[in-house]
């Protein structure tokens, strides 16, 4: 069981330790400058019980740091959302309409898509190298979802699959820009929970929307 709850959790690529619960307030660094974000109701950051399973997580991913991991309380690899940046980050010195604009038209371009398919299989070897082999993403389709005024987005889903069998998650990716840095907002469920793309982009987005440099 604990090798498919990491099976379940590795499709985010990782997720990072962190002691608060529901309702408080998180607070981060990315890009050499602090972050906060509030926690959403009826989700919590890693406990005691789980803060082990995602530093092993969060060990697996060689692109990004992971800044927060929200998890639906009482459960694990479930229903979350990842809030991460790339470990090579750059400022982004353009406002985040322009960002978000430049970002939605390279994802539906040629070059866009076959980065976007080359960084997942990148993610893959890494997850099946992390784990000797035990945890295999496959089948991750992904595709563009479309553009607002805090996201650009990328739809999908995928198996994941362990010694102990396969499951399908769904997920959507919201790339945006908050106070000159980059972030991605990745909110995923086990798609036979019933979850669809819609709501998960409106979860992604929320949480996007309410992060903010520290102080401000």
């Amino acid at each position: 069981m604990r090798n498919m709850v990491l099976a379940v959790a590795v499709l985010a690529l990782a997720s990072g330790p962190a002691l608060a619960q529901s309702g408080a307030t998180h607070r981060f660094t990315a890009g050499g400058k602090a972050f906060t974000v509030p926690v959403p109701q009826g989700y919590c950051l890693p406990s005691a019980e789980t803060i082990a399973l995602a530093e092993q997580v969060a060990a697996l991913d060689t692109m990004n740091v992971i800044h927060a991991n929200l998890d639906r309380c009482g459960s694990f690899g479930e229903d979350y959302v990842h809030i991460k940046s790339p470990r090579q980050s750059q400022p982004i010195p353009m406002p985040r309409a322009d960002f978000v604009a430049l970002i939605a038209r390279e994802l539906q371009s040629e070059t866009g898509q076959q980065l976007t398919n080359d960084a997942l299989e990148d993610a893959g070897r890494d997850v099946a190298a992390g784990t000797d082999g035990e945890i295999k993403l496959d089948n991750t389709v992904p595709r563009f979802a479309g553009q607002d005024d805090v996201c650009a987005y990328m739809a999908l889903t995928g198996d994941v699959s362990g010694p102990t069998g396969s499951i399908t998650m769904r997920g959507v990716i919201c790339m945006t820009v908050v106070g000159g840095q980059f972030m991605n907002v990745n909110a995923y469920a086990i798609e036979a929970k019933g979850i669809t793309d819609a709501q998960l982009k409106a979860r992604a987005r929320a949480i996007a929307a309410s992060i903010a440099p520290a102080g401000a």
